[in-house]
């Protein structure tokens, strides 16, 4: 079983699914994570305003996250600007324009050599550009990929569970499916809080607090998917 996990920025994997990728570790499948947005100058502790360097200080972090599993995990950066530096806005209000479209056929192009393969993809809960855009590239290629959506955090937790269940049904609308939900139940030995911590430019009490919230009130991490692609996943 091979997984792949499209990332709008990196740390993104971990937020929504640390968890998820636990079992799939614990599974030994082999995983990949597509951290897409990753040339960025923003990090709630500003050391630095550079973007080379603050690119790289999360991406060590990313580094770091990943070898706590103790257990083989690819990483590919698509090296994409974050939407601050496209285009000095971060949440999509009006349709996308030619150069958002420009990056969803990039993100597409590379998404064709992963076909066969399960592909988590955020739900773009919040409407954050950089997960919307991610998402419009899953669902063009819907048909020859196993998709699988997860529940984008912090933004999951701001809103109600009708307002999650309501962006759902449109999704299942739009994509003329049936989405059922999953549960990845919490661990015990596993502290979530104690790993998202790692990623340090990243993360403050506060963002910590929201995403261990949403874990808390639904018992785990949960995804989306179609019943024969969740009966996949769970065969391993």
């Amino acid at each position: 079983m091979k997984i792949t996990i499209l990332s709008p920025h990196i740390d993104d994997a971990a937020y929504c699914l640390a968890l998820t990728i636990s079992k799939c570790v614990k599974c030994k499948m082999e995983i990949t994570i597509i951290n897409c947005f990753t040339v960025t100058d923003w990090a709630i502790r500003f050391v630095t305003k550079d973007k080379n360097e603050i690119s790289l200080m999360r991406k060590k972090e990313d580094e770091l996250f990943y070898k706590s599993y103790e257990f083989p995990i690819e990483i590919v950066n698509l090296e994409l600007l974050d939407a601050p530096l496209r285009n000095g806005f971060i949440f999509k209000e009006d349709a996308f324009a030619e150069k958002e479209w420009e990056v969803v056929r990039e993100i597409k192009m590379h998404l064709k050599n992963y076909q066969g393969e399960i592909l988590f993809c955020p739900l773009a809960i919040g409407d954050h550009i950089d997960h919307a855009i991610c998402r419009e590239a899953v669902t063009q290629l819907y048909r020859k990929i196993k998709v699988i959506f997860f529940e984008d955090l912090p933004y999951a937790n701001r809103i109600s569970e009708e307002q999650i269940f309501a962006h759902v049904n449109e999704l299942q609308k739009n994509l003329k499916v049936k989405l059922l939900n999953q549960i990845t139940d919490c661990d015990l030995s596993f502290n979530k809080e104690e790993l998202l911590r790692i990623y340090d430019t990243q993360i403050n009490e506060e963002i910590c607090a929201e995403i261990i919230s949403h874990m808390n009130a639904i018992c785990g991490e949960r995804f989306w998917g179609e019943e024969k692609v969740l009966q996949e996943l769970n065969s391993y």
